[in-house]
């Protein structure tokens, strides 16, 4: 017997231990798909916990003629992690959410922008301008959510945003010239010694 068709007649006869082969073996693809869609530990773990309970409580609605048990629970877990982030209380919270201190750890939830030096490019321009960068871009929101919760009109934001665009392309642009000509000033150091 197959081990998804050992899980299925154990969750189906109520049995405890079906609840955990399917833990053991089908947790870090689960969680995966859940984190994947929700950006967030705690989040995806929650989605997990609703998809067993569903899986336990449906279990008799899996028909293994029209997919396997991965594909099912695999399709249990997007609709869940989808509904949850569609939870007011959700985008909220990803909004207020203070950024993670690495870069990518894995494991981790979220990307440190200091460390990519966004926020040192940022922090460079006019305060009004990087306001609505790192809200629109590091923080999550639209640009009408934006205008709707500090009371600026949306047109100045699209204007603000434009120029911002603007100010960092020339900033980056002298960066990438500096870096370009200290590795050109290293390479003549080097064929000259």
């Amino acid at each position: 017997m197959r081990l998804d068709q050992e899980i299925v007649q154990k969750l189906r006869k109520r049995e405890q231990s079906g609840l955990t082969l399917l833990y053991d073996n089908y947790l870090n693809s689960l969680n995966g798909i859940a984190f994947k869609i929700l950006q967030s530990t705690p989040h995806s773990e929650d989605a997990i916990q609703r998809v067993f309970l569903k899986v336990w409580n449906s279990i008799n609605q899996f028909d293994e003629n029209k997919s396997t048990l991965f594909t099912w629970m695999a399709q249990i877990t997007r609709n869940t992690a989808i509904d949850i982030k569609r939870l007011k209380s959700f985008e909220k919270e990803q909004k207020s959410d203070s950024l993670d201190p690495n870069v990518h750890d894995l494991g981790s939830s979220s990307i440190n922008t200091d460390k990519m030096d966004v926020k040192k490019i940022i922090d460079g321009i006019d305060e009004k301008y990087a306001f609505v960068l790192e809200h629109l871009y590091l923080k999550g929101y639209s640009q009408s959510e934006l205008s709707d919760e500090f009371d600026i009109p949306l047109g100045t934001i699209k204007t603000r945003v434009k120029k911002a665009i603007e100010i960092l392309r020339t900033k980056l642009k002298d960066e990438k010239k500096f870096i370009i000509g200290f590795f050109a000033i290293i390479l003549l150091l080097l064929i000259i010694f």
